[in-house]
């Protein structure tokens, strides 16, 4: 009795040994034979809400899980020392513009006295050329006269009222003459006064532009006091708390978008020809059973590397193989960061 009660457990054994091979044999002749594609990790985009100056934390207006839309204010930073530093620029600004207009004003002041004194040393050179006509004129009429008195064709007064108006013309061109030095004189001081004017006109500027600058400069400072949410995503972690202290660079929160999911799997070579961008792929996620997730291959890499250890193929681990990208369109946010999935590329069954 105890031989039969031992042949029928072996028997039994026997039966279940190999209903569990044959079963392990259909398993992997299905994958085998199945469609093309493999195993992944769902991955989302990163962003990080960074503070970009130091400050302290005043507020953080979403939690850890929490929804944001693109462009939602989600932390507020203490900005009392910015908007201090953004009254002092623009007070600066203000006097530096003032400055610059007065400047200008006396540059357009000094330019038309510049303008006035040339044409001053014109009109003294026209008198002066007009002057010299006249002296001219004047020495052949004493000249002429002279003969005439010497030859008694002419009185002595004749030739005394002749010599009298060219030297009368000789004096006028004489101080016509130091006039034109003194405008010439005038006009080249009135020249550098308009050069120091507009020089003055150059550093005012320069000055403004500076305080304009930096007026530029803290209102961007003042900007990031108040952090809104760069796109659509889920708030992962929250790193600081309102209160605390931040150095530029520092991220305050960690957001994750997953309307449109990414993961990579990696195929064999021989079932490489499956895969190619903008071709169709089912994925199925194990949280979802029954639910098929429709996905496009976005990248095939055109370079072979050895299988990720960390991978599951269908095959051993030490053959090359392809990294495939897939992006799913994921609106409803059911597949999550990190979740594993099976990836099959449409159309391949055998």
């Amino acid at each position: 009795m105890t031989v039969q009660k031992t042949l029928v457990a072996i028997g039994l054994l026997t039966t279940l040994l190999i209903a569990a091979l044959f079963l392990r044999v259909e398993k992997l002749h299905a994958a085998e034979h199945g469609p093309a594609g493999g195993s992944g990790i769902v991955e989302g985009t990163d962003v990080n809400v960074t503070a970009r100056i130091a400050a302290r934390i005043a507020a953080v207006d979403v939690h850890e899980g929490d929804t944001v839309k693109e462009g939602q204010l989600v932390v507020e930073l203490d900005c009392a020392q910015p908007q201090a530093a953004l009254d002092a620029a623009r007070s600066r600004l203000a006097v530096a513009e003032a400055a610059l207009t007065a400047a200008r004003a006396s540059a357009t002041s000094a330019a038309r006295s510049a303008s006035a004194g040339l044409e001053n040393v014109g009109a003294a050179r026209s008198q002066l050329a007009a002057l010299r006509a006249q002296e001219a004129q004047a020495r052949m009429d004493m000249e002429r006269a002279e003969e005439n008195f010497r030859a008694g064709a002419a009185t002595r007064a004749a030739y005394d009222d002749a010599r009298s108006r060219h030297d009368t013309l000789a004096a006028q061109i004489e101080a016509q003459e130091s006039a034109m030095g003194a405008r010439k004189a005038q006009a080249g001081a009135l020249d550098s006064s308009g050069a120091a004017a507009r020089a003055q006109v150059l550093v005012a500027q320069g000055n403004a532009d500076t305080a304009r600058a930096e007026v530029a400069q803290v209102e961007a400072n003042v900007r990031e006091c108040k952090l809104y949410a760069p796109r659509d995503a889920i708030v992962v972690t929250r790193n600081f708390q309102p209160g605390e202290a931040v150095q530029p660079g520092m991220a305050i929160l960690s957001l994750t978008d997953l309307a449109l999911a990414r993961v990579y799997f990696y195929l064999p070579n021989e079932e490489l020809a499956a895969a190619a961008p903008g071709k169709k792929v089912t994925v199925v996620a194990d949280a979802y059973p029954g639910r098929r997730f429709s996905g496009t291959i976005a990248r095939v890499s055109p370079r072979a590397e050895f299988t990720p250890r960390n991978v599951q193929t269908r095959q051993d681990r030490e053959r090359l193989v392809y990294a495939v990208e897939v992006r799913i369109q994921n609106r409803d946010l059911k597949l999550r960061s990190g979740m594993p999935v099976e990836v099959s590329i449409d159309g391949t069954w055998e």
